[in-house]
């Protein structure tokens, strides 16, 4: 597979790939500042329908914008989920009366960021007088995933949930209800299974070359059920087979209903499923159109299967990834659970950039608008909607939270310890990107070092408070929501929620000065409400493996009476001793799980990322 690019960075990639995006299609607006994309047309008086997640995935969610469709979507990083803060933004710029259906495919990063966001639009919309109602759907339709090793994490979302945003906007345009929305939603997701394969990994631009780093196949090797992010597949072959046999075989894993393990939607002789077979980016229309043919035929004489419908084409990739899926719907079934009729919504009129025919929007004259024109647009919009007071987006240092609790006692330690806890993950994002590559998707550094250097730009720029306790962790909180996507950064997010709930706690005198006693209160709290959230405890193998006994012992040593210094100490040798004995679990959450067991046993990064930011906090002491 090639891994030459015209962009050979990615950084600023995804900004202008958006850019062009709108550049397709008058209609849209964009918010660049946090990578959404929306359709300015939309009818107020219908369901506003809004997905989104890592770039790399193209067209979705961008690319699907426009009537009949999607209404908002927000763009991540490449492979990394955008942050809630971002989709705040998405939600208020989502011009709708009735409500809002967020729609996300099943990744812990995408479900926490989308899901703290529509927990803060419920309370936004509740404010509001109640008008307005939300729902959110997680897809997951990957049948290489099975019941077994899919565990806690599920199945994962692929070419489901680009064809869901299309029923659910056709839904909308046919004035179904947030509650209808959502019940189509979720009996699609359990009518609808998927497998992929490919016969290499996608190269995301910026990253090594080298066969051996980036994990490369070998050039005869394929796999069956390899993810949208390079995750290993549910079969390796050394030796591809023939079409014929490959196809045979991935359709099994479809069709076959005597596997407990995989089947999940039932299918049965004389079924008229939808079909689709999507392009993960590297194949070539001749090849697409060739298995399109395969497919059908042996639907026919295997499993006499006859397709309502058939399409073919690029829906959600994995960057310029040589490989296929195939997607089957159980439309009857789920029309009938339903109470909608899928065909009809599938058959419905978009005018999307993915598809051909966008025609709206268009003049005798040049109207493109500038960059400069789309943000100013997009802006005034979200400052229109946070005047009301129900906003989901906005600077949470102008509440009363910024002003509660203790006060910092020394403005100058507070500074140091943002900067060195700030380059500690920077430095160590060369050692994450290393063990992320061996167990999960490799972009585990690069979110902590960005998340890093932004909140030490932020720091430079006097954006974060160094006076009180609490305004110094939603300054830190702000910068984080905007700038760290994935499940890392919906992870930290939530805990920095909890820090400031914590600190609140701590003491009713706002004259107070914070203590260890404080901090430790305070991470404890933390600690309790992200485990709300996530279903990770120790001996999963993630960062909570490090988090955990950190703010435990934190606590233990300050209730203990221990200084600042032993305490943080005895607390930092307790997060790495945690993050060292990861390296010996088999993982139970997040992408690591599809990886499985590797020869070169690595820690936890998420793990190691906590160990180095708390080391870099001690520093100081």
């Amino acid at each position: 597979m090639s891994t030459k690019h015209v962009f050979e960075t990615s950084n600023g990639l995804v900004d202008k790939a958006l850019a062009g995006t709108v550049a397709l299609n008058p209609a849209l607006g964009l918010y660049a500042h946090h990578k959404v994309v929306y359709d300015k047309t939309h009818d107020r008086s219908k369901v506003a329908i809004l997905a989104g997640g890592g770039a790399g995935h193209e067209p979705s969610f961008a690319g699907l914008v426009g009537k009949g469709l999607l209404t908002v979507a927000v763009s991540g990083e490449i492979f990394a989920s955008p942050s809630a803060a971002q989709i705040s933004s998405g939600v208020d710029l989502a011009p709708s009366d009735k409500g809002l259906v967020v729609v996300v495919n099943r990744y812990t990063g995408d479900s926490l960021n989308f899901g703290l966001a529509a927990e803060k639009a419920r309370a936004a919309y509740a404010a509001e007088g109640g008008k307005r109602e939300v729902a959110m759907v997680i897809v997951g339709d990957d049948v290489s995933v099975g019941r077994t090793k899919g565990g806690l994490v599920g199945r994962r979302g692929l070419t489901g949930c680009p064809i869901l945003c299309k029923l659910l906007g056709a839904g909308a345009q046919a004035d179904l209800s947030v509650k209808q929305l959502e019940k189509l939603g979720n009996v699609f997701v359990e009518n609808t299974v998927t497998v992929g394969s490919s016969f290499d990994h996608c190269h995301v631009p910026g990253r090594s070359k080298d066969p051996v780093e980036r994990a490369a196949l070998a050039d005869e090797a394929v796999e069956i059920g390899m993810g949208i992010h390079n995750e290993p597949g549910v079969k390796h072959i050394e030796n591809k087979p023939e079409p014929s046999e490959l196809i045979a075989e991935m359709l099994s894993l479809l069709v076959k209903q005597d596997d407990a393990d995989r089947s999940f939607t039932p299918f049965a002789e004389g079924d008229e499923p939808i079909l689709f077979v999507n392009n993960l980016g590297g194949m070539s229309v001749l090849e697409m159109n060739a298995v399109v043919d395969e497919v059908v035929s042996q639907l026919r004489k295997t499993w006499k299967i006859e397709p309502a419908r058939v399409y073919q084409g690029t829906l959600i990739t994995s960057l310029n990834a040589p490989g296929f899926g195939i997607t089957l719907i159980n439309h009857k079934r789920a029309s009938q659970d339903a109470g909608v009729n899928v065909l009809e919504l599938i058959d419905a009129d978009t005018d999307v950039a993915a598809w051909p025919g966008v025609l709206r929007g268009w003049s005798d004259k040049a109207s493109l608008k500038t960059a400069e024109e789309l943000e100013t647009e997009s802006t005034d919009i979200i400052k229109k909607v946070q005047e009301t007071g129900f906003s989901v987006s906005g600077s949470s240092l102008k509440g009363k939270a910024a002003s509660s609790g203790p006060v910092n006692g020394d403005s100058a330690l507070v500074g140091k310890v943002i900067e060195t806890m700030c380059q500690a993950v920077i430095d160590v994002e060369p050692t994450l990107t290393k063990y992320d590559t061996i167990v999960g998707d490799g972009d585990a550094g690069e979110t902590l070092r960005h998340c890093g250097e932004s909140v030490l730009a932020a720091f430079k720029n006097n954006e974060i408070p160094l006076d009180r306790a609490i305004a110094t962790v939603l300054g830190i909180s702000a910068t984080v929501e905007s700038n760290m996507g994935g499940t890392s950064g919906a992870l930290y997010g939530l805990f920095l929620a909890g820090l400031v709930q914590g600190l609140q706690s701590s003491t009713n005198d706002t004259s107070e000065v914070a203590t260890i006693k404080h901090w430790a209160h305070a991470a404890q709290v933390a600690l309790k409400s992200l485990s709300n959230y996530t279903p990770a405890r120790p001996g999963d193998r993630t960062l909570v493996d490090a988090l955990t006994p950190f703010c435990e012992t934190l606590k233990s040593q300050a209730e203990s009476g221990a200084d600042a210094k032993t305490a943080l100490s005895a607390a930092v040798d307790a997060a790495k001793d945690g993050a060292e004995k990861t390296r010996d679990m088999t993982a139970r959450l997040g992408r690591a799980v599809y990886v499985g067991e590797t020869k070169e046993k690595v820690p936890d990064p998420g793990a190691w990322g906590v160990w180095a930011l708390t080391a870099g906090i001690l520093q100081n002491f």
